[in-house]
């Protein structure tokens, strides 16, 4: 009984070992690699910047637009998707060929990203690392501060065509919360386009913007620039915190981190 035991121990560690996972979605690849199970990676989507180590993987193209030629060709045993992923056929091919397709629903909560960690350590054969990694979240996460009457506002772009802000049930929403702040956008939900002219009456004390989008751009003081930012005082001044782009649009195991910088920017001003 000992000697089966043993055998069935065995079976079960080669199991694991053997999974060839292709991560689409930065937040999944980041706690996978918090979990100490990069080793199963075989392939990232483009959004997987972190840490530095997840871009030197193959790419299998952006999340949202996967291809199952370039999934498959990789020969995963896995996919591990983030809710919004690619196009419904195109999962659908990806299953049909035998492929362990699962499907996490994206966290907007800190209670949402703890579920998600626990649900990958338990897939993932790591169910203790997950359940440290959460304590680590829980005790480096900073309490709610008191609301002030700073006013702030994340734009996702800034261009000809207008300002796309982010409303509620986004983390950048989450992220003003916690840090005491006034989202002006929580008129709508979700990332959504914006009336400069009501911006100009009712201004932000400073912007926030990730950096793929400032930098696209030109860099921060092209971004402040831009034609649609002209009404805003915070933009003349170019009062704009610059973040990583998965920390301020996605929950990932750095949320503290992510407070912690726009409540910083806060203070300083």
């Amino acid at each position: 009984m000992k000697y089966l035991s043993v055998v069935l121990l065995l079976l079960s560690q080669t199991v694991f070992a053997e999974q060839r996972i292709v991560s689409a979605g930065g937040t999944l690849t980041e706690i996978i690699y918090a979990l100490e199970k990069q080793q199963s990676l075989v392939g990232v989507d483009q959004s997987s910047v972190y840490p530095e180590a997840a871009a030197e993987l193959p790419q299998v193209g952006y999340y949202r637009d996967l291809a199952a030629e370039g999934v498959l060709s990789l020969k995963p045993t896995a996919v591990f998707a983030l809710e919004g992923a690619g196009r419904p056929e195109v999962l659908e091919q990806i299953a049909s060929t035998g492929v362990n397709l699962r499907v996490y629903k994206k966290p907007d909560t800190v209670d949402d990203l703890q579920h998600l960690i626990t649900t990958l350590g338990n897939h993932l054969n790591a169910s203790k690392k997950a359940q440290a990694l959460n304590q680590k979240i829980q005790q480096t996460l900073p309490k709610k501060a008191v609301k002030t009457e700073l006013k702030a506002l994340f734009l996702l772009s800034a261009n000809d065509r207008g300002l796309v802000a982010a409303g509620t049930d986004t983390v950048p929403n989450m992220l003003f919360d916690y840090a005491g702040i006034k989202n002006l956008a929580k008129t709508h939900r979700g990332f959504k386009p914006l009336n400069s002219e009501i911006l100009a009456i009712n201004q932000p004390d400073f912007i926030v913007a990730p950096a793929h989008v400032v930098y696209s751009l030109g860099g921060k003081e092209a971004f402040c620039k831009q034609p649609s930012l002209t009404l805003l005082k915070a933009a003349q001044s170019c009062q704009l915190l610059v973040m990583d782009s998965l920390l301020s649009l996605g929950l990932t195991p750095r949320i503290a981190q992510a407070i912690n910088q726009v409540s910083n920017y806060k203070n300083n001003l």
